[in-house]
C-alpha cells in the first residue's frame, strides 16, 4: 500500500474524528471551556472592532456619505443572507443534546437549497429597487450582493459544528483573516476609484473567504443524503426561529429602509455609520459571547442551581463591559467623530450620543435570547421580540417627519423593551425583578457618573489647544479611570469576578 494512499487514509479517519466528537454535547469541563471561548471572543471582539474602525476610517475619506448610504440601502435586503439562509436549522443542531451525521447533512443540503432560492429572489427584487428605495443605483448593487446568500448557506453546519465543539480558537482565526482581506479589497478599490463598488467589493470578497475558512478548520463534507422526516419534525422550532430572525431583520433594518426612502442616501450614510459604531458594542461583544454561552447554557438546562448561577454572573459581567462603552460612545461622540471619519461627518455626532445610550441598553440585555433558544421557549422568545418589533415600527413612523435626530432619539427609547424582555426570560429560570436590578443597576450609574465627568473635562479643554485626538485619548482614558472607580464604590463584587476571570483566561491560555 502506498505512503500516499496510508496519508489519505490517516486524513479521511481524522475527518470522522472531528465530526462525530461534535454528535454529543460535552458537559465535560464546561467552565474551562466556556471561560476558554470566551477569552477568545473578547481578543477577537478587540481585534475585529480595532481593524473595522481602522478600515472604516480610512475608506470613509476615500468615498462619500452617499456611497455608504447606497450600500446600507441594499445591506436592508442582502443581510438577510446572514439570518435567513439556514431557517434557524444551525440553532436546531446547537441546542440538541445528541445530533446524527444524517442530520447533518440534512441541515447542510436544506441549507443550500433555502440559499439558493433567497438568491434568486433578491435578484429579482433588485429589478423593483427604484420603486422599493426610490433610487437606482441600489438595484445594480443587489445583482451581485445577492450571491452572499448563496456563498453564506455553505458555512450553516461548520458554524453550529464549531458552537457544538465550543472550538472558539478556530473561529477567531477565520473572523480576523476575513476582515483583513475583505478590508483590504475595499480600500484598494476606494483608492483605485471604484466608489461604492469598493464595498460591494469587499462584502463578496468576505462571503467567499468566510466558507472556505471554515472548510479548512473543520473538515466537514456532506454525503448525499436528506432526511425529510428530521426536517419536518424539526419544521416547529425552526419556524419559531426564523420567526426570531424576521423580527431580528426587521427591527434592525426598518429605521435604514425608512430614512433611506424618504429622506435619502447622503442622510442615510450619516446615520448607518453612526449605528455601525453603535451597533458594534452589540454586534461585537454581546452576540459573540451569546455564541459562547448558548451551547454552554444549553448543556445545563437540567441543572437550574448551576445554571442561575452561571447565568447571574455571565449577565453581571456583560452589563459591567457593555454599559460603559456604550455611554462612553455618546459622551465622546463629539471628538471620536472629527477624528475617525474627518470633518463631512458631524452631522452624525448626535446620532451617535443617542444611538451609544441604546446600544449599551440592549447589548447588557442580550443573554435573554440565549435563555429563550437554551430553554426551548424559541415561541415566548418570538411574541416579545414581535411585540418590540411593532412598537418600533411604529414610533420610527410617527417621528420620521420630524428628522433624523428624532428617529435615532425614540429608537434610543425603545431599548428600554429590552430589560422587560429580560425579565421575562430570567423567569424561565426562577429569577426576578430584583436579580435584574442587581445585573443592570451599579453599571448604569457608573456609566452616568462616567459620562457626567467626560462632559466636564470636554468644557475645561474646549479651549485649549491640545488636538483632538488628544483630547480624544484623555476623554477615553478618564471615562475609563472614573468608571473603574464609581463601579467598585458600588460594589467590590466585580473586582473579585473579574480578576477571577482573568486567572481562569490565563490558566485557559
Amino acid at each position: 500500500m502506498s505512503s500516499n494512499h496510508l496519508s489519505g487514509t490517516h486524513r479521511n479517519a481524522a475527518r470522522h474524528i472531528v465530526v462525530r466528537s461534535a454528535f454529543v454535547l460535552n458537559k465535560g469541563n464546561l467552565g474551562g471551556r466556556v471561560v476558554s471561548g470566551a477569552g477568545f471572543t473578547l481578543l477577537g471582539i478587540v481585534l475585529r472592532t480595532l481593524l473595522t474602525i481602522g478600515s472604516m476610517s480610512i475608506l470613509a475619506r476615500l468615498l462619500t456619505p452617499a456611497d455608504f448610504g447606497y450600500i446600507a440601502m441594499a445591506a436592508v435586503v442582502t443581510e438577510f443572507a446572514g439570518l435567513l439562509n439556514s431557517f434557524g436549522l444551525a440553532n436546531i443542531l446547537i441546542q440538541r443534546r445528541v445530533v446524527s451525521r444524517v442530520q447533518l447533512d440534512t441541515v447542510f443540503w436544506a441549507s443550500l437549497l433555502i440559499g439558493g432560492v433567497i438568491t434568486l429572489l433578491v435578484f429579482g427584487i433588485s429589478f423593483a429597487s427604484g420603486w422599493l428605495f426610490a433610487d437606482e443605483v441600489t438595484g445594480d448593487l443587489l445583482r451581485v450582493l445577492c450571491l452572499t446568500f448563496l456563498f453564506g448557506s455553505l458555512a450553516t453546519v461548520h458554524e453550529a459544528l464549531i458552537s457544538r465543539l465550543m472550538r472558539f480558537r478556530i473561529e477567531f482565526w477565520i473572523q480576523i483573516c476575513t476582515i483583513v482581506i475583505r478590508s483590504i479589497v475595499a480600500i484598494i478599490l476606494a483608492y483605485q476609484g471604484f466608489g461604492v463598488w469598493s464595498l460591494v467589493a469587499g462584502a463578496i470578497t468576505g462571503s467567499i473567504v468566510g466558507p472556505v475558512l471554515l472548510l479548512i478548520a473543520v473538515p466537514y463534507l456532506p454525503r448525499f443524503r436528506f432526511h425529510l422526516r428530521y426536517l419536518i419534525s424539526s419544521w416547529k422550532a425552526s419556524g419559531s426561529y426564523m420567526g426570531n430572525t424576521v423580527i431580528y431583520y426587521v427591527s434592525m433594518n426598518v429605521d435604514i429602509f425608512l430614512i433611506g426612502r424618504q429622506l435619502g442616501a447622503q442622510a442615510l450614510g450619516y446615520y448607518q455609520n453612526a449605528r455601525s459604531l453603535s451597533d458594534d458594542v452589540r454586534g461585537r461583544i454581546a452576540m459573540p459571547l451569546q455564541r459562547v454561552l448558548f451551547p454552554a447554557l444549553s448543556a445545563l438546562q437540567d441543572d437550574q442551581a448551576r445554571l442561575q448561577q452561571s447565568v447571574l454572573r455571565c449577565a453581571r459581567l456583560l452589563a459591567a463591559i457593555i454599559c460603559p462603552i456604550g455611554f462612553g460612545l455618546a459622551a465622546i461622540s463629539s471628538d471620536l467623530v472629527p477624528v475617525l471619519y474627518g470633518d463631512q461627518w458631524l452631522a452624525m455626532i448626535p446620532i451617535l450620543s443617542m444611538l451609544g445610550v441604546s446600544a449599551a441598553l440592549r447589548g447588557s440585555t442580550a443573554i435573554a435570547s440565549s435563555l429563550f433558544n437554551s430553554q426551548n421557549k424559541v415561541g415566548l422568545g418570538f411574541r416579545y421580540n414581535l411585540a418590540g418589533m411593532i412598537l418600533l415600527v411604529v414610533s420610527v413612523l410617527l417621528t420620521l417627519p420630524h428628522g433624523l435626530t428624532s428617529v435615532a432619539a425614540v429608537i434610543s427609547a425603545n431599548a428600554l423593551f429590552s430589560v422587560l424582555t429580560l425579565r421575562v426570560s430570567f423567569g424561565l429560570i426562577a429569577l426576578g425583578t430584583g436579580d435584574i436590578i442587581n445585573v443592570l443597576l451599579r453599571p448604569i450609574l457608573a456609566s452616568c457618573a462616567m459620562w457626567g465627568c467626560i462632559l466636564l473635562l470636554q468644557q475645561n479643554l474646549a479651549s485649549s489647544p491640545l488636538h483632538v485626538s488628544l483630547k480624544l485619548l484623555l476623554d477615553i482614558a478618564f471615562g475609563a479611570l472614573v468608571y473603574s472607580l464609581f463601579l467598585h464604590l458600588l460594589s467590590r463584587q466585580y473586582l473579585a469576578e473579574f480578576r477571577e476571570l482573568s486567572r481562569r483566561l490565563l490558566r485557559a491560555h
